[in-house]
């Protein structure tokens, strides 16, 4: 469920190393980005950002599981896709380290992608001078960090289940992301779709691809891992995650979700 700001910000601020995570009946397998996030603002910078981007390396579909799936999308009339939401339980572990000798303050935002769509939060902006972007799918709360030292924390399953939610939501719903994004949609079932017809909640499409924005006011530095608990037999991550060779990999292609004119 999505949890209140007040919620959110201590789900933000967990202590990894006081608490750690509980058990789970499913192994849980870790896909590492590349790099860590190093941010070294100019001087007069109060926030700068960097970015990056991770892709769940997912394999390739077999020939019974498309064909299982192009029956299950001419029953329902709509596209059900290939990785859905109730395959993969989602987190995000992360550390954020300040090596300024001044404390500072941290922000980390999660947007990304499904098989279908981008979210961009700016895309819903057509006058930037008197319209809010809309928020991000998780993330964004102020993390003081003091200096020399480091923060960790963790995106739990259930936040980023229901982003993957929201962004259908957002995209093949048609709703607004202020409203799919504040509203706790938990215990949703279905969707009714834009364009009419009705998504089944075992149709509802997971997030593959994470977008992360690191902002900070001091240089600092943001490692992160993405956690998975992979429900699919057999499962649906590579078993060489992300030095498996990309011809074995599935090229998600989603588009950047525009809304339609008003």
């Amino acid at each position: 469920m999505r949890r209140a700001p007040s919620q959110v910000a201590l789900v933000l601020l967990f202590d990894l190393a006081a608490g750690g995570l509980a058990g789970c009946a499913d192994d849980p397998i870790y896909v590492q980005p590349s790099a860590a996030l190093e941010l070294v603002p100019g001087e007069g910078d109060e926030a700068a950002a960097v970015t990056a981007q991770l892709v769940l390396p997912v394999r390739l579909e077999r020939e019974d599981e498309a064909a299982a799936r192009t029956t299950r999308s001419g029953e329902l009339g709509i596209q059900v896709p290939y990785v859905t939401r109730d395959d993969l339980d989602l987190s995000i572990e992360w550390t954020i380290k300040n090596l300024d000798q001044e404390p500072g303050v941290a922000r980390i935002q999660v947007n990304g992608a499904n098989e279908f769509f981008t979210y961009v939060p700016t895309a819903f902006v057509t006058d930037p001078e008197d319209e809010e972007e809309p928020p991000p799918l998780v993330g964004n709360v102020p993390l003081e960090i003091p200096a020399g030292g480091e923060r960790s924390g963790v995106f739990q399953e259930d936040l980023l289940a229901e982003a993957s939610l929201d962004l259908e939501l957002i995209t093949r719903g048609g709703r607004s992301p202020f409203a799919a994004l504040l509203k706790i949609d938990e215990y949703r079932v279905e969707i009714d779709a834009s364009d009419g017809t009705i998504i089944p909640g075992d149709a509802f499409a997971s997030l593959v691809r994470f977008d992360l924005a690191f902002l900070a006011d001091r240089h600092m530095v943001l490692e992160y891992a993405v956690r998975v608990r992979d429900h699919r037999d057999p499962p649906l991550l590579h078993d060489e995650l992300t030095d498996a060779p990309p011809d074995q990999l599935t090229a998600f292609a989603p588009a950047d979700f525009a809304p339609a004119p008003e």
